[in-house]
């Protein structure tokens, strides 16, 4: 007797189902109905819309593929499927997860959302501010150095500043990648800035105290993780204080030896350590709740937690070569100490922005000059800055614009300030396309990210240099030069 489909697939040990192309069950086995909580014979001949509502949307071509299936009883789960596509398309569960996982699944998933959202944000904000720092920096260059207008001018740029510092901290925490490059981050500067991104998610209730020392304490790392770290041990302390109270952080560029060998258990592996110590005057933990602190899922804020914040700081600390301490007793608060092996030869951190202080920017002669962005504001401000210091300047609004001035006959552009986040054609693409042109065209390209692939490929290919938005006209002036140069 000649076997069938039917029989095959209910002979297999994991939950499969074949649907038509009108997505209507063809056949199931009884691991799969099992899985979906419904009877074989419920599940025949109906759309399978009533057990995955993305069906219609499912990314066939992927061959492997996440989906949420709504189970009887209106419970969900997230399944891992193998697919293939032929005159049916035949589905294979790899793996299930639990609701509880499924619900963390979702959780992460509303996180990673809410953060390409914010990053998203950030960005048209970083073209705002790229526009009103670079009108101020022209007025404070036209305009007399003294007068009733220089009080207000200064204010308004150390205004803009701040908010550019805030806009970063949220682009690069926003940002999702597989890998985060690493670079020397100074612990005072970071802790600091992370404060003002936190300051208005700690209530005036609670106190907090800041103490880093006055040079740097620089430490090998992705500035998003530790970023993450700092932000999940404040908003632990934040926590544990119930109505008032104070939470207290401390960077330290020297770890004592022994109490660093205590933690490692042995000679600690790296000649020097710094610390970030965050105390707070919450209620503390018994025995048992810290042993249990740094396991996945391990929560006491019930609904509000999801038990991966200690995981990830645990996680991340480790990855860096560090450790944490923790000292906590009910009714009298938590320390974390986390220690991280520190450069010795940090250099003193340079602001890119300049300021109010800095120099006189560097001054052009004529050169021509084409700026690429798709922000009139962004366009405006740097041609209206670039003209001042003495530049040719022509402007384009998009990648297919620039490309036509760029290959005109009497262009002879000499430098192309490019954004790299337009629509159309991308910076990347506009790149390519002058290059083509022009084999020794000079491109400075200008994003509101300062740690794309995008931008180093750029450069390997042959791009100037880069500028991060928002940024003062001396940078610019200085980038500009150094790009003609």
């Amino acid at each position: 007797m000649q076997p069938t489909a039917a029989s095959i697939i209910e002979s297999l040990p994991e939950p499969m189902c074949i649907l038509g192309r009108d997505l209507r069950c063809l056949e199931v086995n009884s691991a799969f109905a099992s899985l979906v909580g419904r009877s074989g014979a419920d599940l025949i001949g109906k759309p399978a819309t009533g057990f995955w509502r993305d069906a219609e949307t499912a990314r066939w071509e992927t061959r492997e593929f996440r989906a949420e299936f709504q189970l009887a009883g209106g419970h969900h789960r997230v399944v891992k499927l193998a697919s293939f596509a032929g005159e049916s398309l035949v589905i294979r569960v790899l793996a299930s997860l639990s609701e509880e996982q499924s619900t963390l699944v979702f959780h992460n998933q509303r996180l990673e959302t809410l953060g390409l959202l914010a990053g998203g944000v950030a960005h048209d904000f970083n073209n705002i501010l790229t526009g009103m720092l670079g009108h101020v920096a022209y007025l404070r260059h036209v305009l007399p150095q003294k007068g009733d207008h220089a009080e207000s001018i200064a204010s308004i740029e150390e205004g803009a500043l701040r908010a550019s510092s805030l806009t970063q901290q949220i682009l690069k925490f926003s940002k999702v990648e597989s890998q985060d490059a690493t670079s020397r981050v100074d612990l005072a500067d970071l802790v600091t800035r992370v404060l003002a991104l936190l300051k208005s998610a700690i209530p005036s209730a609670i106190n907090v105290r800041v103490t880093v020392p006055k040079k740097p304490t620089a430490v090998i790392a992705a500035e998003a993780q530790l970023t993450q770290v700092v932000i999940n041990l404040l908003v632990n302390a934040r926590d544990a204080i119930k109505e008032r109270g104070e939470i207290e952080i401390t960077v330290t560029d020297q770890c004592d030896s022994a109490r660093v060998s205590a933690l490692f258990g042995s000679e600690p592996p790296a000649p020097a350590y710094g610390a970030i110590v965050v105390r707070d005057s919450g209620e503390g933990m018994d025995a048992a709740v810290k042993s249990k602190l740094f396991e996945p899922y391990f929560t006491t804020k019930k609904e509000k937690g999801t038990g991966l914040g200690l995981f990830t700081v645990s996680s991340i600390v480790k990855q860096l070569g560090g450790a944490i301490e923790v000292d906590s007793e009910k009714g009298k608060g938590t320390e974390f100490c986390i220690v991280l092996p520190v450069v010795l030869d940090a250099p003193a951190p340079i602001s890119e922005q300049g300021g109010p202080q800095s120099a006189g920017p560097a001054r052009g002669n004529g050169e021509r000059v084409l700026i690429v962005d798709d922000e009139y504001a962004v366009r405006n401000v740097l041609g209206l800055s670039l003209s001042h210091l003495g530049y040719s300047v022509d402007t384009a609004a998009s990648g297919l614009e620039a490309i036509e001035k760029f290959s005109a006959p009497d262009s002879a552009f000499e430098l192309v300030i490019l954004d790299l986040l337009m629509p159309g054609l991308s910076g990347e693409e506009v790149f390519m396309r002058l290059k083509s042109l022009r084999d020794d065209v000079r491109v400075l390209i200008v994003s509101g990210f300062s740690s794309e692939g995008t931008v180093d490929r750029i450069l390997d290919m042959g791009g100037r240099d880069f500028i991060q938005k928002p940024f003062s006209i001396e940078v610019l002036a200085r980038k500009v030069r150094g790009c003609l140069q």
